[in-house]
């Protein structure tokens, strides 16, 4: 049966490519959401249309799971780091 903490040199490599991958996730969530803000906003011009604000804001909710996992496993590495 496989631990859920990992210990050895692999498993900190793991968590680091885990940790690195949702990262870039958040970065490029980071960089889209500005123009798909714009692009609603420019549609609600074009056509009083509120109902396209509601994808704009449920990004930023829809990746809150995603940064408080970054969160977590630079907490795991940095404590594994220093054993």
């Amino acid at each position: 049966m496989k631990a859920d903490n990992p210990s050895n040199p692999q498993d900190l490599k793991t968590l680091k490519k885990q940790r690195d991958f949702f990262k870039g996730l958040l970065i490029g969530a980071c960089i889209l959401w500005p123009f798909v803000l714009a692009a609603a906003i420019y549609f609600y011009y074009k056509t009083d249309n509120v109902a396209l604000f509601i994808p704009t804001m449920t990004l930023i909710v829809g990746f809150l799971p995603i940064y408080l996992r970054v969160k977590t496993l630079s907490a795991e590495i940095k404590s594994k780091e220093l054993n």
